[in-house]
């Protein structure tokens, strides 16, 4: 009877085991989709900048001071074209250690 209990208990102890590892590699993968988003998005708007504002001979540095110098009226802009619009949208996922971490995102909704 005691082998019988031992078998299952290791039986369980494997399928933990088993069900860590499947539970890691889902974290992986949600945080490997959620990296790409946020690629495409950055690509995206990147692309949408150069396009309207035709700025693809400005140096990085000069493109952040332009951004700065627009970014207040831009952003009045904003809050009188779309003010139903959620500014920032809150991404929570665990860590692998199963804390909770809270990033936000500037993306609107």
């Amino acid at each position: 009877m005691s082998n019988k209990i031992e078998e299952k208990l290791k039986a369980l102890l494997e399928k933990e085991v088993h069900l860590k590892k499947a539970k890691q590699a889902l974290k992986r993968k949600m945080k490997l989709e959620e990296k790409k988003k946020r690629e495409k998005l950055c690509k995206d708007t990147g692309e949408l900048t150069e396009k309207y504002f035709h700025i693809e001979h400005l140096s990085i540095e000069d493109r952040e001071v332009l951004f700065e110098s627009i970014s207040i009226r831009v952003n009045e802009k904003i809050e009188n074209l779309f003010p139903n619009v959620q500014k920032i949208k809150h991404i929570s996922s665990e860590d692998e250690n199963n804390k909770i971490i809270t990033n936000h995102s500037p993306v609107a909704l």
